[in-house]
């Protein structure tokens, strides 16, 4: 149990700093965009590409200020960070969207 608490650990704090950095680098750009009233700079989003791999990936594209909305194409998108480990997967969206929930308000300081 220990074991598996403390990769749970580790795959929180290595796709936080992800997150976070991707979060920094719009911000520092100048590249956020707008949903409605709201600035976006990541829309984190839960995608799968098996039943058992599920990524948080963000969904704006700061090169474009729009939202990719196919899940195939942010995977692909982002698909030599998931291979390096850079970003780290989970073995359900339900997993997945439990992290969201934590990383979220820690990176944008809203709940």
């Amino acid at each position: 149990m220990a074991i598996e608490n403390k990769a749970k650990i580790e795959r929180l704090s290595v796709n936080k700093k992800f997150l976070q950095n991707f979060h920094d680098d719009v911000l520092s750009s100048g590249k956020q965009g707008k949903e409605g009233e709201n600035t976006v700079t990541m829309k984190i989003v839960s995608v799968g590409d098996a039943p058992d791999r599920h990524y948080l990936l963000p969904s704006y594209d700061p090169k474009t200020g729009k939202i990719v909305a196919n899940g195939n194409n942010l995977i692909d998108k982002y698909r030599s960070l998931i291979e390096s480990g850079v970003i780290k997967g989970y073995s359900s969206a339900k997993e997945a969207e439990l992290d969201r929930k934590i990383i979220y308000p820690q990176i944008i300081g809203k709940k």
